[in-house]
């Protein structure tokens, strides 16, 4: 339990040890304006970008290798080079409700255990975990823009690199997740904020973690009691999820290597009716439920229609923040995400990119980017390096 305010502080020590100070700007000089299009997703971002109706866009992988591989554009700026500096950052997490915590803790530890093997083996295993990431969100078929079509596989091949799967809630991640939630206080309105500020809050539940790590060296899994409804799951069809897709589609592998399963009821490329089997046992039916965006996700679990989703952090920080009876539990995939400018700009990093936004303003011809929606992992890193460098986000 901490309150909200330290967050704050925890800002200042996250900017100080990035290496990076705030450059206040001169009483006579007007910040940069660079307007944002808030696109409600990243699907529609390729295609304005190749028509002309943005500069570029800030959004998540596939979407990065796609603007690359067709040709619409060049990724110039990882997210991990923003300032204040997001080495490491997290990215996507796992997130289960209050309730389910409450009533059925062994039964999310043993589905955490799961997750961590998963993340091991898609770290271990690239290639097959890349085919089958391809098989779940394509069928294995290609992606077109226009006239491009680009392999899947490939896509998410070019994609992997800049991923980083892991489930240590370690030093580093605890301290990019400070800054993240930091940023998303200043984002909100002063009255919620300040509402926000006279509460403490707990956004990590470490238990299902602990518990799960104490099972892997000795190889020994505590079984969890049955879980009577139906286990309601959420994620997203991105990339990032890809340990979720490995764990279902390679069940068997786990079944006798660890003996627990996500086990599909059928033989779907993209199955969503499945059986969660532990040591022989039957301990839930899973459904996997599919959103556009984090922030739709939360606002199933809120409405009680999810108990568990895969999501980005900074929507489930926002829930919970505001009120939301859920709590952060594992982390998944950092990083991932970064900047996209037209195929022939000569922007090289961020530095570049300010003075190209800075240029474009003084010109009256702001640069006008995509951005997923308020509140996404990448809106937030984007204004927190606004903020940083004198750039002023407006909506389009």
């Amino acid at each position: 339990m901490f309150r909200i305010f330290a967050s704050m502080l925890l800002l200042g020590i996250f900017l100080c040890d990035a290496g990076s100070s705030a450059k206040s700007l001169s009483a006579t000089q007007a910040p940069a304006k660079v307007e944002l299009l808030y696109c409600k997703g990243v699907n529609l971002m390729p295609m304005l970008l190749a028509t002309g109706q943005i500069d570029g866009y800030f959004a998540w992988q596939p979407y990065l290798s796609m603007a690359e591989k067709s040709g619409i554009g060049k990724s110039v700026v990882p997210s991990k080079d923003f300032p204040p500096g997001w080495q490491n950052h997290p990215c996507c997490i796992l997130v289960a409700s209050d309730r389910l915590l409450d009533d059925h803790l062994d039964l999310v530890s043993a589905f955490s255990y799961l997750n961590i093997l998963a993340v091991q083996w898609v770290r271990e295993n690239p290639q097959a975990s890349t085919q089958i990431t391809a098989d779940w969100l394509m069928g294995s078929r290609n992606y077109t823009l226009g006239e491009s079509a680009m392999p899947s596989q490939e896509v998410f091949e070019d994609s992997r690199p800049t991923l980083v799967f892991s489930t240590e809630p370690n030093d580093t991640w605890r301290r990019s997740m400070d800054g993240l939630i930091a940023q998303m206080i200043s984002l909100l309105d002063t009255s919620t904020g300040d509402q926000i500020g006279l509460q403490d809050i707990s956004l990590f539940d470490p238990r299902p973690y602990s518990s799960a790590r104490a099972m892997i060296p000795p190889g020994k899994l505590d079984s969890p009691k049955p879980m009577p409804q139906r286990l309601l799951i959420g994620y997203l069809m991105i990339d990032h999820q890809a340990p979720l897709f490995a764990a279902v589609k390679n069940w068997k592998y786990f079944y006798d290597r660890y003996g627990i399963a996500l086990k599909p009821q059928d033989d779907a490329k993209r199955p969503s009716m499945i059986d969660l089997v532990v040591e022989g046992e039957k301990v839930a039916e899973v459904e996997l439920v599919t959103a556009p965006t984090g922030q739709t996700l939360m606002t199933l679990m809120n409405q009680g229609c999810l108990d568990m989703a895969y999501c980005g952090i900074t929507p489930a920080i926002g829930s919970i923040l505001l009120g939301g009876e859920d709590k952060i539990i594992l982390p998944v995939q950092n990083e991932g995400s970064g900047l996209v400018l037209q195929p022939d700009s000569n922007v090289r990093g961020w530095e570049d990119f300010v003075a190209l936004a800075r240029d474009r303003s003084a010109k009256g011809r702001p640069l006008k980017l995509g951005d997923p929606d308020l509140g996404t992992i990448t809106d937030v890193i984007l204004q927190a390096a606004f903020n940083e460098s004198g750039i002023q986000g407006v909506k389009a």
